[in-house]
């Protein structure tokens, strides 16, 4: 398969490689405003290096992953958060990594998201943030592009960090926020506008129905059509997107990362196609 012309070659007919460095692409990055350069040798050698551990736990995720960390290595985005590695093969995976000029190091998303609940006090609304916040949070292997001296994201700004379309990035916080103001409510409902009542409630892990799942469903079947339309992004695409197609920045970013697992690895490009494929045929009773 070959590239399409979002990635523009800048070497000649010395086999692939400049005189003075490296096989090296200049393309268009994360929101297409800028042109980075793109080097392919140090995503092969990062591909080659993780090939052989798990980075999912050999599950659905295994492919996208990979891919999340080889987007990373070639220059195409700046940050990927891997929250899948079991721990024992962790360190492993940092110094092959690392090896590559790369920079990782243990990295946490906390609980972040503001959110208004009908029925609820301010201080109803922030008990509820602090317990969540506790319990709620991500860890995994942060890897830069550069180095860095961050270690923490707020769940608000993870898709900033990890280069998603905006539009896309807002759609998600607008689910996360939709959930979290039912929920409340939901327990608001039973236990009353009290901020004691509502913590020892989540803090026993009762169960409360929300008034209405919609916002979740609505998230899946975004996914769904994503790995449909769109396999080779690591983000669930906003409606916009999914109506706009291949000139959405949805589409824009799955024809860059397509020309990077091109050019790394038929193998990692076969992955990513499987992996979306199953999802859709898992996931159809969504659609």
């Amino acid at each position: 398969m070959s590239l399409d012309s979002s990635v523009l070659r800048v070497f000649e007919s010395n086999g692939g490689r400049h005189q003075n460095g490296p096989l090296t692409w200049f393309m268009r990055c994360q929101d297409s405003r800028e042109i980075c350069e793109c080097d392919i040798e140090r995503a092969q050698a990062v591909y080659r290096g993780i090939r052989k551990h798990w980075l999912a736990g050999g599950g659905i995720l295994e492919a996208h992953e990979r891919l999340s960390a080889v987007t990373v290595a070639a220059g195409a985005r700046h940050f990927a958060f891997l929250t899948q590695i079991e721990a024992s093969a962790e360190p492993e995976i940092a110094r092959l990594l690392q090896g590559a000029g790369l920079t990782t190091r243990q990295c946490v998303s906390e609980f972040d998201i503001e959110f208004e609940s009908d029925g609820s006090s301010l201080a109803t609304v922030e008990r509820y943030r602090q317990v969540i916040g506790e319990r709620h949070r991500f860890s995994g292997l942060g890897i830069w592009l550069r180095s860095s001296s961050v270690n923490s994201a707020g769940m608000s700004m993870l898709g900033t960090a990890l280069g998603y379309p905006r539009c896309c990035e807002q759609m998600d916080l607008k689910t996360k926020q939709d959930d979290h103001a039912l929920i409340l409510e939901a327990v608001v409902d039973t236990e009353g506008d009290i901020p004691s009542r509502v913590e020892a409630a989540l803090r026993g892990r009762q169960e409360y129905a929300k008034a209405t799942d919609d916002h979740c469903w609505q998230w899946e079947r975004r996914l769904v059509i994503t790995r449909q339309l769109f396999p080779f992004v690591l983000h669930t695409a906003c409606d916009q997107c999914l109506e706009s197609g291949d000139n959405s920045p949805s589409g824009l970013l799955n024809h860059q990362f397509e020309n990077v697992a091109i050019a790394v690895s038929e193998e990692l490009h076969l992955m990513v196609r499987w992996a979306a494929r199953m999802v859709s045929e898992q996931r159809a009773d969504v659609l």
